[in-house]
């Protein structure tokens, strides 16, 4: 199994850091990834929070592919729904030569209600114009002349120059039935959360089945939800991160318009994987074995706020001591 770790560039108000130093701290722990044997580095998007939670992914994979040679470069994901399908499909070509073809696109409808109201897409159409970006992105990659005539996007009689070095891996983020059915559907890569219930990749490899495609072609990348944190003690380790995961919960809360935990303390801990390698790795195990035949897992790594020395220290732990237990 291949592992692979996930950044935002957050910068809690409350332990509000200059800019550049986030940004800075943040390449050089993608730059340590590829250093401790890491197969990945994934950076996710959003849009207007007071956190700074990265609105411009191309840019910062771009960055992070100057400083490396061979980890792969991933979106987890790119809000396809506010995004116009040419200009994701010139972003992603770029960066993907830039990058020597390191590039790996995961899309993703959006759901965060303040960001489709500020850059004036209406939500319920998230989910479709997604589909017509999956297919004006094939034909935008072959470099040939093409025309497309959707809902919500017309294209006459366009070349996208460039191309990529070839059309990078596709996946399809979240959980539901229609993520599934839309990865399936298109013949793309799956990318759910760890516990997504088996029926609903049952459901993703039945339906690319239906559509001609061969589910053993297509291995699964999840995500650890909501954090990793490798220590040598436990309960010293939780008592370093669980402030930063607090924040985590409450500011997901806050977006769904839910009431967040009320303390630090109200945390549910066993949501974690925090402990020393063997824990972890066992947890792992555990979260792993339901999904069956899960090619790579990708987890924050770093939570919002955690200095960046202790991020490293639990990354470099993870690589020495938890990467080796799964060959």
């Amino acid at each position: 199994m291949k592992f692979g770790i996930w950044l935002d560039f957050r910068n809690p108000a409350h332990r509000r850091q200059p800019w550049a130093d986030v940004y800075e701290e943040t390449l050089s722990l993608a730059t340590d990834a590829e250093t401790l044997g890491f197969d990945s580095v994934w950076l996710s998007e959003h849009h207007l929070t007071d956190d700074g939670y990265l609105p411009s992914l191309f840019p910062a994979l771009a960055a992070i592919a100057a400083r490396t040679s061979r980890v792969r470069l991933g979106t987890a994901m790119v809000l396809a729904s506010l995004t116009h399908p040419l200009r994701l499909a010139e972003d992603a070509a770029v960066t993907d030569l830039l990058s020597g073809g390191r590039l790996e696109l995961g899309l993703a409808p959006g759901y965060r209600e303040k960001e489709f109201k500020a850059l004036g897409v209406e939500r319920t159409q998230r989910g479709a114009r997604t589909e017509e970006t999956v297919e004006i992105l094939r034909r935008a990659w072959s470099g040939e002349p093409f025309s497309y005539s959707g809902k919500h996007f017309t294209v006459e009689d366009t070349v996208v120059t460039p191309v990529p070095q070839s059309p990078p891996p596709v996946w399809i983020g979240g959980g539901s039935r229609a993520a599934a059915l839309r990865a399936g559907r298109h013949g793309l890569r799956f990318l759910p959360d760890l516990g997504t219930p088996p029926e609903i990749l049952d459901l993703y490899r039945r339906t690319l089945t239906q559509n001609g495609h061969d589910p053993a072609e297509f291995g699964l990348t999840a995500i650890v939800t909501p954090g990793v944190y490798v220590c040598e003690n436990a309960e010293e380790g939780w008592q370093e991160i669980r402030e930063h995961y607090w924040y985590l919960l409450n500011k997901f809360q806050e977006w769904f318009g839910n009431p967040g935990l009320p303390s630090v303390d109200d945390l549910p801990r066993e949501l974690f994987l925090v402990g020393p390698p063997d824990v972890v790795a066992e947890g792992l195990r555990d979260r792993v074995k339901p999904m069956g035949d899960v090619e790579r897992v990708i987890f924050f790594g770093r939570a919002p706020g955690l200095p960046a020395d202790r991020a490293r220290r639990s990354l470099k732990l993870f690589a020495e001591h938890v990467i080796p237990q799964f060959g």
